[in-house]
């Protein structure tokens, strides 16, 4: 049988880069990023809904940052030993310059400086006791109905939590500007979230003198998990001038049938980098690997939606190709 891979459009000097610690690496990303668009699929959280950044009483010096959970939490917290359950908030914790306060991690995070901390497992229903047996003053968790479990034990064992939910670019923004507030590095916040935005506007702006291109997202896997609509992934797609072709599904991700990939008529399907494809995906759809971390939303946005961007490039020419192979 043939290999889905060889039909992949990658640089040609990509080689073997990474090897199999590399692909692990991905397909490991691709499962987390799964896990947590099936885990928070709307509704909308409870209890005074998504935060928003931190509510500041003129009369008084201190904050109050309200997470995503509705849960209001006074500012600045003097929080020394941190533990966050969320990937790219650790990737934004140490972008914060905090990166000396944490005292663990997650099994998916895999930046130098927290490798060696000990691991707690997963991001959802990490293992609580090893969680405890850290002491953190602040965990940073989830915030969603797949993992009750969780705040609850924390809140028994009196450690302070703050519930985030990523889920799209505005998310990123406000998760970063509500803990550079909450933990005394809101100057820090203020200028990536700027930066972040230049870069995005600069990417928005150059795409929009780019014909359009159709494109699928497919998650990785052995069947086609898609991004439908509302999604990070889509904002992206949308953001580098692309169209993505399941954006009219009632759900923001969804298992689909193969033959739905060829109906829809994408000019190229889109797979994150290293992750794995259907094995009976039609011969007529070219599979562009994207580079880089790009399906869960942080800190780094803005080099996904470059890498997204470059990928809709390549999707481009194949259709030109294509086109002109058509052509006769």
């Amino acid at each position: 049988m043939r290999d889905p891979r060889a039909r992949r459009l990658t640089r040609a000097d990509e080689g073997a880069a990474g090897g199999a610690r590399g692909r692990s690496l991905h397909a490991a990303s691709a499962l987390l990023a799964l896990t947590l668009a099936l885990a928070c699929q709307r509704p909308e959280a409870a209890a005074g809904g998504r935060g928003t950044d931190a509510d500041t009483d003129p009369g008084s010096a201190s904050a109050t940052v309200v997470d995503d959970a509705g849960r209001s939490h006074a500012a600045p917290l003097a929080a020394e030993r941190i533990v966050s359950l969320v990937p790219s908030v650790t990737e934004l914790l140490l972008e914060l310059g905090l990166g000396e306060r944490l005292v663990g991690r997650t099994d998916f995070d895999t930046a130098p400086q927290v490798r060696e901390l000990p691991s707690v497992g997963g991001g959802l229903q990490p293992t609580l006791e090893a969680l405890i047996a850290l002491r953190p003053d602040l965990v940073i968790r989830f915030e969603g109905p797949s993992d009750p479990t969780t705040p609850r034990r924390l809140d028994e064992a009196g450690v302070a939590h703050f519930a985030v939910r990523p889920e799209r670019v505005a998310d990123v923004r406000s998760i970063a500007l509500r803990l550079g507030r909450l933990l005394g590095r809101e100057a820090r916040a203020e200028a990536l979230v700027a930066d972040l935005d230049a870069r995005l506007d600069s990417l928005a702006r150059a795409a929009r003198d780019k014909p359009g291109v159709r494109v699928a997202f497919l998650l990785g896997g052995p069947t086609a998990w898609v991004a439908g609509p509302g999604t990070y992934i889509d904002e992206l797609i949308t953001l580098a001038g692309g169209v993505n072709v399941f954006a009219d599904l009632d759900r923001t991700y969804a298992e689909v049938p193969l033959e739905q990939l060829v109906v829809r008529t994408p000019d190229a399907v889109l797979v994150p980098r290293g992750a794995a494809v259907p094995a009976r995906l039609p011969d007529s759809l070219p599979v562009i690997e994207v580079e880089g971390d790009v399906q869960l939303p942080g800190p780094s946005v803005a080099d996904a939606a470059a890498a997204v961007s470059a990928a809709l490039d390549r999707a481009r020419t194949a259709a030109g190709r294509g086109a002109r192979a058509g052509g006769g």
